[in-house]
């Protein structure tokens, strides 16, 4: 019943104020929204970049899924840390995410250090915030707040690059330099570039970048993607409506917990499968005819997924960048594309070895929304 309230609320919004029935498209207005804000980032990038230049740390803090997503992974700037337990020193920077059940510790708050808000409300006084607008797509809150944080994080590398700095950024480690760039900086403590060739980007080039490549990614899943999504979640409502099982397995830094912890987590059954990687064993779960199991992956497809699900029956659907050859005309496997390349970042930066910036979190937990709202349309009450 929760979950039925759930969506018919957002299907009436979309209906009274014309947004489009898909997640895909509505988290693109999100960040076309988001976008807008743009012009008010330049200042507050400029601050903390003063900050962090003169030897500022730079910290995430607030929603937890959201200081992880911005924070050690492809794409990101090292310097970004999780802040914890830990108090600010006054020349620090804290970017801090709102969220329902999170607040600022006074601590924080009172450092000294400069803050910048991210979703919620307005903080009091003159403090910098940038709202999530999650509002202009009737998206998740959670989800809508990495849009802002991902554009700021980009205006602040711009920022940093008009002072001639360049501070160091993650490579994915699903490619042979990542693990070698983490041991030649992050491990000895080395977050800036001593020397480098990028020169001083002007103020909204690099947010633009990554907010049109986010935009560019989400149309063509939609467009690619689209009879793919439909099949899944009539597969996940026959599925429900039989009395099988309905499994949504994810990894990453965000959409375990989006999934786990929001309303996704009331219709599917969640685990987190870190496929294509070995330091975490997969789930040992068991599966039976008419089940259904989907797995929101990365680069690799979930191996072992489909030889213990396909023999018993069981309907697979995974999105990952690489598509599983084996099984390519199963009749009950899907694959969807989520259509961003395998570095995980699409903001070119001039004289630099990398991109930067990743769309993942952004597009892996839409179509995760999208296959749970065509989900939930089709369960029989």
């Amino acid at each position: 019943m929760l979950f039925q309230a759930v969506l018919f609320t957002c299907a009436l919004v979309a209906q009274d104020n014309a947004l489009p029935e898909s997640c895909i498209d509505r988290t693109a207005l999100v960040v076309h929204a988001c976008l807008g804000d743009l012009p008010s980032m330049q200042a507050p990038a400029d601050a903390a970049a003063q900050r962090l230049a003169a030897g500022g740390k730079l910290w995430a803090t607030g929603q937890p899924s959201w200081v992880s997503e911005l924070s050690g992974r492809a794409g990101g700037i090292m310097l970004l840390q999780n802040l914890g337990e830990a108090v600010p020193a006054p020349g620090d920077v804290v970017l801090f995410a709102q969220a329902e059940g999170v607040s600022l510790p006074p601590a924080v708050r009172d450092s000294g250090a400069l803050i910048v808000h991210f979703g919620g409300q307005r903080p009091e006084g003159d403090a910098a915030w940038f709202p999530n607008h999650a509002e202009a797509g009737d998206i998740s809150p959670t989800l809508a707040n990495i849009i802002p944080g991902w554009l700021f994080c980009s205006e602040l590398v711009g920022a940093l690059t008009r002072l001639g700095k360049m501070p160091v950024i993650f490579e994915t480690i699903g490619l042979p330099g990542g693990f070698p760039r983490i041991y030649a900086y992050q491990a000895k403590g080395i977050l800036w570039h001593e020397t480098h060739s990028v020169p001083a980007i002007a103020p909204g080039v690099l947010g633009k970048r990554f907010g049109d490549g986010v935009l560019a990614t989400l149309k063509r899943v939609e467009k690619e993607d689209r009879a793919a999504l439909d099949t899944a979640g009539a597969w996940a409502a026959q599925a429900k409506n039989d009395g099988h099982k309905v499994v949504m397995y994810s990894m990453g830094h965000f959409p375990p917990d989006e999934i786990a912890k929001g309303e996704i987590g009331t219709l599917f059954e969640s685990g987190t499968w870190n496929s294509g990687f070995t330091s975490s064993a997969p789930p040992t779960d068991t599966y039976a005819e008419g089940d259904v199991i989907i797995h929101i992956g990365y680069q690799h497809p979930p191996y072992g997924l489909f030889e213990k699900a396909r023999p018993v029956g069981a309907r697979v659907v995974y999105v990952d960048i690489l598509r599983h050859r084996d099984y390519v005309d199963d009749e009950g496997v899907i694959w969807i594309d989520p259509m961003w390349l395998w570095p995980d970042a699409i903001v070119t930066i001039e004289g630099y070895d990398i991109p930067a910036m990743p769309p993942s979190g952004i597009v892996n937990t839409a179509i995760a929304w999208e296959i749970y709202r065509l989900a939930g349309e089709g369960i029989t009450p």
